[in-house]
């Protein structure tokens, strides 16, 4: 099978299983915009040779499975709606130092907002005071959560710990250390709006951030169905039956919106140095179709949804993802061609090398 990419963007395909345990071929469009430094209209297209990879595995900010997901591999089956993920930093504006901000990220049927705060560490038994800053990074990482030893039940043979299971990777989460334990360590970055995260011994909080959340992270990993005697006797290599689809989205829920068309508006308060920004999310359409072994031609129905905004570094992605199902495996499909080939190159497709005009989709 051969994948004709007629856009600038990137493009890629993979075999995925469907819950059904039918296989399906995956197509996926990833394209890249610059983000406007000010408030407009539609940002200008990112030249080809700078366009963002199609990400390939799961990224973290340190070890694997003890940090923060940065991005996941774009290779979902399905999502059954769009991810948005913002990975950045809080800013004071105007450029003076500042202890605390609240960041706000807006789009669609998404609306949220929380408190990021300065560095700060428990001393002589307090929470002290944050510490000034005007570009505060944060992420999961630095988000209410953790991991504590319970050193009251521990052995030299097994160590038992208490976890924070909305996020284990975070930093505040200390209910077993005393006071003179508590010393030094760092308390949570980010917090609700509504309540602060200042007690140790917490498990009412909710871990802030815009990042993606882990695939063992609660409750995302329930999604994933069980896997017990009955799955591996029954039903093995496929998916268990009570899979939900909804476990692709790597997002909270409240960052899981409808697709969107294109158009709409985005809002940004705290996350870049000029304090506000908003402009409307580009209106790009990628066709895609596919070209059966038996000449037969499929139109597929691409949709967007993974949104990857990137204040930091200047630029946001859009990933589109379309998928047909395969009776037996991906044999059947000839070609796949995502945007809109020109006549040329369909000539050559169809008379091979005596066709000799110079092939160009510029």
């Amino acid at each position: 099978m051969t994948l004709h990419n007629a856009t600038k963007f990137k493009a890629g395909y993979t075999v995925g299983l469907e819950k059904s345990g039918r296989h399906c071929l995956v197509v996926v469009a990833k394209a890249s915009f610059n983000l406007p430094t000010e408030s407009s209209k539609p940002p200008t297209l990112r030249e080809e040779d700078k366009q963002i990879e199609i990400y390939l595995t799961d990224s973290f900010t340190g070890e694997a499975g003890y940090s923060a997901p940065i991005y996941e591999n774009d290779y979902a089956p399905i999502k059954p709606k769009c991810d948005v993920i913002l990975n950045g930093s809080a800013y004071s504006y105007p450029e003076k130092e500042t202890t605390q901000t609240v960041v706000r990220l807006r789009i669609s049927s998404l609306d949220k907002s929380f408190r990021v705060k300065g560095v700060s560490f428990w001393k002589n038994g307090k929470a002290e005071k944050p510490k000034p800053f005007t570009k505060q990074p944060f992420s999961y990482d630095t988000a209410y959560g953790g991991s504590d030893l319970d050193r009251e039940n521990s052995t030299q043979e097994e160590q038992l710990y208490t976890t924070f299971i909305t996020n284990p990777i975070g930093q505040g989460f200390y209910p077993h250390c005393s006071t003179r334990e508590l010393e030094g360590k760092a308390l949570a970055i980010t917090e609700e709006l509504e309540q602060q995260a200042i007690y140790p011994n917490h498990t009412n909080y909710k871990a802030q951030s815009f990042g993606a959340v882990a695939r063992n992270y609660y409750p995302r990993y329930k999604l994933g169905g069980t896997y017990d005697e009955y799955w591996q006797e029954h039903t093995r290599p496929f998916l268990p039956k009570d899979f939900d689809e909804a476990y692709y989205q790597c997002t909270p829920k409240e960052q899981q919106i409808p697709y969107p068309k294109g158009g709409e508006e985005i809002y940004l308060k705290g996350l870049t140095p000029n304090g506000e920004l908003s402009f409307t999310l580009p209106s790009i359409d990628i066709p895609m179709e596919a070209i059966k072994a038996n000449g037969d031609r499929e139109k597929l129905s691409p949709v967007i949804d993974t949104l990857t905004f990137e204040p930091d570094l200047g630029y946001f992605t859009m990933v589109y993802r379309a998928k047909i199902k395969l009776k037996r495996s991906i044999h059947e499909i000839d070609t796949v061609i995502v945007g809109t080939p020109n006549k040329l190159w369909e000539k050559k497709r169809l008379y091979g090398e005596c066709y000799e005009e110079e092939i160009s989709d510029g």
